[in-house]
């Protein structure tokens, strides 16, 4: 019965919205959610009658009543705006959270809140109850630290906290109606805290028993032993400071842990900027904490892996706990956690309710995206502020957060970031060229071809081609290529193999772009780097005698040709900022204090351009100017913030007899969906004139809504997707 689904509802989304003082703004949410199906029209409707209902505006219009909601919330002036903000949800609750718009605006929740053809449901008052709870809205505002500056900022984030309530709640209860033995599935008890501790502690004694005694590793027990000590601490911002090759990542999960049991935090939730290492950091917290505890959320995610793996019943259960990140520690990508918080969409917001009460860590801090760094920040503070989070800004390479207005507390006390600086330096950096001196790719070509292990980075998927292709030519041995071009199951491979060739002391000269440089475990003796940023380069310089057991390894970074760095936009700019930087700064090139000068020059603290470069979509701008009046625009918004360009485009690729397979079966599918994300591993993003090209030159066919390229000769086995106007070799083995 309906009534039945409003209270199992109502019930649920109190229960999540008490994690922030909000839970009877969430039971009114989900008790008036669905009332507009009481109409006989509604009926009608499930009866079969072929009929569109608008069912979701009756609720908003009678909460946002100024009797109903004096009655049910009180009468201090703000009440008004908590009844819109139930509107918000309850309207939005199918087709996502709207702008608040004008009367006449389609699409807006003014227009909805004036709607005058909705249809009598006057009977659902036969059979449900609102009931009344005391709620002093007055003292949840000031317990919230709301200000006339803020009060937009933090009603629109509470707004989209409600709506991720009632959403997740209106799922599970429609799931557990529909099939009850997912629900039993779901009931499956997680690990605590304190268990994951306790498990994290014996694996790390079982690993530092064996672990040799070189000074590298006394450092790391050192590391280890102040994020235990330091977890003691109160929750607010945290920062670790940690070179590369320092274990941050076991020694920041240490810090969560600790955290966590201390000040009962529900879960801890790990951002990592890259989907290209996020695996192997999930896999490696899998190891340590067991695969019952986390869960690994991002788009390359092989569902059909992890359930030749774990089973079925465990594979289903990873794919709910992914909706709504009911799990003991989440693992996720930069892009799913902020869009997320930003979204107005019903599947990315279902999840935001659980973040509530957590431990997040934002691994290589530093790599969010400067025109969305001031409202991440702001984001990360009201998580703080208002929904008993702690958060670690996690980077080898820290800007300064406090010029961004930010007030933190590092980690690393004993010792310190500086002597840790000084203690992880294992390379010695050389810079050749600048900007008036360039270094041609013929001389990068030859000191790949005189070192038989080398690592070649640089900042195009062009610039990596050329060199790839110009080594070919010459036949040198164990060469190797990583890009965007190749698909996350091809690069895996090739990962595989080249730490073979390190670990076996075999010719090994990759060429890859960035994307190898932020977390992938790889040890060479000479590093290669194209100028970029100053946090790029230190990057690089972590791929470099990672382990130190050489006394010094070499790095050299060079001046590119002109095909090797745009002439405009991010990857010039801070490449031009790095090279000022060290040239006008008497310091080592990776040194802190010039790490520090780098990053107030890219952020417009230096010059005073720092709200412009650090809002560059004018989302708090758009917030403040709404603020008079609270009429928050959630879809403009979630339009305005997208980490990744929205023109790129996704093509499968034949990349195995596997990925054939899977594609045949996506031809034939009633449910194609399941066969896309197993297919995710076998995918190429382009940008749009690329994919433009490859349809007309007619390499793509649509399967089932995926595209797919169709000439497998057009997917290199050591360079990836090839260009549509390049000519492939006549054949080309791919299985």
């Amino acid at each position: 019965m309906l009534v039945h689904h409003l209270e199992g509802v109502a019930k649920q989304s109190m229960l999540y919205a008490e994690a922030f003082g909000a839970g009877y703004l969430g039971y009114l949410a989900g008790i008036l959610h669905d009332v507009g199906k009481y109409s006989d029209e509604f009926q009608q409707r499930i009866r079969g009658c072929n009929i569109r209902v608008d069912h979701s505006t009756a609720g908003a219009q009678w909460i946002s009543n100024d009797k109903v909601y004096r009655e049910y919330l009180g009468n201090y002036g703000i009440d008004r705006y908590f009844a819109i903000l139930i509107a918000y949800t309850i309207s939005g609750h199918h087709g996502g959270l709207m702008n608040y718009g004008a009367v006449d605006e389609e699409g807006t929740l003014k227009n909805r809140l004036a709607k005058k053809d909705i249809k009598e449901w006057a009977s659902a008052w036969k059979e449900i109850e609102i009931i009344q709870q005391e709620w002093d809205s007055k003292k949840f505002v000031l317990d919230s630290g709301w200000n006339q500056e803020q009060i937009a900022w933090k009603y629109s984030f509470l707004g989209r906290m409600l709506y991720s309530c009632l959403v997740d709640a209106d799922s599970i209860d429609t799931r557990d109606y529909c099939n009850d033995s997912d629900s039993r599935i779901v009931e499956e008890k997680r690990p605590s805290m304190s268990e994951l501790q306790d498990r994290f502690n014996a694996y790390m004694s079982k690993k530092l028993n064996a672990s040799r005694d070189t000074p590298i590793n006394q450092k790391r027990r050192q590391i280890l032993t102040a994020c235990q000590r330091q977890a003691e601490m109160t929750p607010r911002m945290f920062t670790l400071t940690v070179p590369t090759g320092g274990g941050k990542t076991l020694s920041s999960l240490a810090f969560a842990l600790n955290h966590a049991t201390k000040y009962e935090k529900r879960r801890i939730i790990y951002v990592i900027p890259f989907t290209s290492i996020i695996e192997q950091t999930a896999e490696q917290f899998r190891y340590v904490l067991g695969q019952d505890a986390i869960l690994e959320h991002h788009s390359n995610f092989d569902y059909e892996k992890y359930e030749e793996n774990y089973g079925g019943d465990k594979e289903r259960l990873l794919k709910f706990s992914s909706e709504n990140w009911d799990a003991s520690v989440v693992v996720t990508t930069s892009v799913q956690f902020f869009e997320s918080l930003f979204s107005n969409q019903r599947s990315k917001c279902r999840k935001l309710h659980n973040i509530a009460n957590s431990v997040i860590v934002i691994d290589e801090a530093q790599s969010i995206p400067r025109g969305y760094l001031k409202p991440c920040l702001m984001a990360l503070d009201e998580l703080i502020q208002s929904y008993g989070c702690t958060v670690v800004l996690c980077t080898a390479t820290q800007p300064s957060w406090e010029g961004l207005g930010v007030k933190i507390t590092e980690i690393m006390d004993t010792p310190t970031p500086t002597e840790l600086m000084d203690a992880f330096k294992r390379v010695d950096v050389i810079i050749h060229g600048s900007n008036t001196e360039v270094i041609s790719d013929s001389q990068v070509v030859e000191w790949m071809e005189e070192s038989e292990q080398v690592l070649c980075i640089v900042n195009t998927r062009k610039h990596a081609k050329k060199l790839y292709d110009e080594l070919k030519e010459r036949n040198v041995e164990g060469l190797y290529h990583l890009s965007g071009r190749l698909c996350a199951k091809h690069r895996s491979e090739i990962l595989m193999k080249i730490r073979e060739c390190l670990q076996n002391q075999s010719p090994c000269r990759l060429i890859s772009t960035q994307l190898i440089e932020a977390g992938v475990d790889v040890d060479f003796p000479f590093v290669i780097r194209s100028y970029a940023g100053l946090d790029s380069i230190a990057q690089a310089a972590g791929r470099c005698n990672r382990e130190g057991q050489r006394e010094s390894g070499k790095m050299v970074v060079f001046y590119p040709e002109k095909h090797g760095i745009p002439s405009k936009g991010w990857l010039k700019e801070t490449a031009t900022e790095a090279q000022n930087t060290i040239m006008f700064n008497n310091q080592s090139p990776l040194s802190l204090a010039n790490i520090q000068n780098y990053f107030e020059r890219i952020h417009g603290i230096c010059d005073g351009r720092v709200e412009k470069v650090t809002d560059a979509e004018g989302i708090i701008k758009l917030l403040k100017s709404k603020n008079s009046n609270l009429e928050i625009p959630y879809q403009e918004i979630a339009d305005k913030f997208q980490f990744i360009d929205g023109n790129m485009q996704t093509i499968v690729v034949r990349y195995d007899s596997r990925a054939e397979e899977l594609i045949k079966n996506l031809s034939a599918t009633m449910y194609p969906l399941r066969e896309m994300r197993k297919l995710q591993s076998y995918t190429v993003q382009v940008y749009q004139h690329e994919f433009m090209e490859f349809q007309r030159n007619r390499l793509l066919d649509n399967v089932g809504g995926a595209w797919v390229l169709m000439e497998n000769s057009y997917y290199d086995y050591q360079a990836g997707l090839l260009s549509a106007t390049d000519t492939p070799e006549a054949e080309i083995l791919l299985f």
